[in-house]
């Protein structure tokens, strides 16, 4: 092999290399392709969570519209309150 031959196949081989480094760690290499992947499947995650707790609170909220009996409930459980004609008896604990 020449001299001038090794001086072609070695710059060759060195734009190779530079070219498979730019494209695996690159700005918008395949590594960061790989993170923006995961990341999509983390938000996609969230994305669902938040949509069924969103579902959950339309239906609490329709159910506050629309249900007297659901509303009597969170009324007597969540703010202690007590119906018209009733009677509240509150028993002290022995020491």
């Amino acid at each position: 092999m020449t001299t001038r031959r090794k001086i072609v196949v070695a710059t060759g081989i060195v734009v190779l290399f530079s070219f498979l480094f730019v494209i695996g760690l690159g700005d918008r290499g395949a590594v960061d392709l790989y993170q923006l992947r995961l990341k999509k499947v983390r938000l996609d995650r969230l994305n669902l969570e938040l949509r069924k707790k969103n579902r959950a609170l339309y239906r609490s909220i329709q159910r506050l519209k629309d249900d007297a009996e659901f509303v009597e409930n969170i009324a007597r459980g969540e703010l202690g309150m007590v119906g018209k004609d009733e009677v509240v008896y509150q028993f002290r604990k022995k020491k």
